[in-house]
């Protein structure tokens, strides 16, 4: 498109509608829901940080770990336990590593 045809192409477009303009609920309601989301990352915890959410997570994989670990050697009972809870410090060390890098990374980017 020439230069000259993009010009007639604006004038003849200028005085035409762009799109449908939101209605006023919508619009309030988009608002609402941009203060919120605003809102939420500005009291969201940063990457990387120990939150009571991070805690029961890590807990809970770390015990179903050491629970399949301690059933593998049901029969052997003093060994069992001692695997069992051998799994669940290596499994809770290996996560929070793991926390511990992502916070690493976070502070680098």
């Amino acid at each position: 498109m020439s230069r000259e045809e993009r010009r007639n192409y604006e004038r003849m477009m200028k005085s035409m509608e762009r799109g449908p303009a939101l209605p006023p609920a919508a619009k309030a309601r988009a608002e609402r829901t941009a203060a919120r989301r605003t809102r939420a990352r500005a009291t969201a915890a940063p990457p990387g940080s120990f939150t009571t959410r991070f805690w029961v997570r890590s807990l809970v994989i770390a015990a179903a770990a050491a629970f399949i670990a301690f059933s593998f050697q049901w029969p052997q009972m003093p060994f069992a336990l001692y695997v069992g809870l051998i799994v669940f410090g290596v499994i809770l060390l290996v996560l929070v590593g793991f926390r511990l890098l992502k916070r690493r990374a976070a502070t680098r980017s």
